[in-house]
């Protein structure tokens, strides 16, 4: 192909080349239409306009099927590395303007706020007032991903959720313990401790599996003592966690931090095992940030002081 510099600066678009390489990757038009948002009408046109332009045709098409020819095969690998230069080149802008002004990203769960995660951010606020923070409430996995997107610097995770983390690395900000939920009503409630095998005949209330990985490692914690639990229900949110355990006979497994909530009607109960639940930061170590590296370095301290008598 040999395309003058005037062809490429003033008729091949980035929609062109966007709306080829989506179909280059389903081989489908409908399918492509659709993870564009387009209808299939202006998607072929945009095609049959990259292909006038170029001189070439890039696709096979019968009734039954779309196939790409061996130029369509050499433009699909340009397009791929086309789009990651693109979008390495648009991440560095915004991590250098995020550099600038000193802002950091956080993902995070609600929850976190019940470890003291605000005072102990308050604190570094006013040790340094120069950074700025936005928060975006994220499950683990929707925080992996925007850390691979670069649309937030840091995660904030339980240590379940730090397992299977490649590319990234993990910190440990605040270590804590499980603990037994339940209500001040039921049989178990006067106990000073307990162990998990004194729970193999209760019902239990777990956060769903899909927003958090430490139900799963609660679950292989009762596994090791022998059985399965009862699991009668799954929730969304820890609030609703506890508020399911207050007005029931279930039982839960739950950080102990999860008492700074100060719900009414509710026990907890140290475990006789240990089940992690600590706070960890999971962020991209090959990212060198000076403001990112310093909230790293001092705010475990800071979450500890907010958590002393616990």
């Amino acid at each position: 192909m040999d395309i003058n510099e005037n062809v490429l600066s003033g008729r091949i678009t980035l929609k062109m080349l966007r709306y080829f390489y989506a179909v280059s990757q389903c081989m489908h038009f409908g399918q492509a239409a659709e993870q564009l948002n387009v209808s299939k009408s202006p998607l072929s046109a945009q095609i049959k306009e990259l292909e006038s332009v170029l001189d070439v045709t890039l696709f096979e098409r019968t009734t039954r099927y779309v196939q790409l020819t061996e130029v369509g095969q050499l433009l699909k690998q340009e397009c791929a590395l086309l789009f990651d230069m693109f979008r390495d080149s648009i991440n560095k802008v915004s991590q250098a303007g995020r550099e600038l002004d000193s802002t950091i990203n956080i993902g995070l769960m609600s929850s976190m706020f019940w470890v003291g995660f605000g005072s102990a951010l308050k604190e570094f606020k006013r040790r340094y007032p120069e950074y700025s923070f936005n928060f975006i409430e994220l499950s683990p996995e929707k925080q992996k991903k925007a850390l691979s997107e670069h649309s937030i610097d840091i995660g904030l995770v339980r240590s379940a959720d730090t397992r299977n983390n490649h590319p990234f690395t993990d910190k440990v900000l605040y270590a804590e313990p499980m603990c037994v939920l339940v209500s001040d009503e039921h049989p178990l409630k006067s106990n000073k401790k307990l162990s998990l095998d004194k729970l193999i005949d209760e019902e239990f209330v777990f956060m769903n599996r899909a927003n958090s990985a430490s139900t799963d490692m609660i679950i292989e914690a009762l596994l090791n003592r022998g059985f399965y639990p009862n699991l009668a229900q799954e929730v969304i949110e820890p609030a609703t966690l506890m508020a399911v355990v207050a007005t029931s006979n279930l039982v839960s497994i739950v950080p102990q931090s999860y008492r700074q909530h100060q719900w009414k009607s509710v026990i907890f109960i140290p475990l006789t095992q240990s089940i992690p639940a600590d706070i960890c930061a999971i962020f991209d170590s090959r990212l060198q940030r000076a403001s990112i590296s310093r909230f790293l370095a001092e705010f475990p301290a800071l979450l500890s002081q907010q958590n002393v008598g616990e």
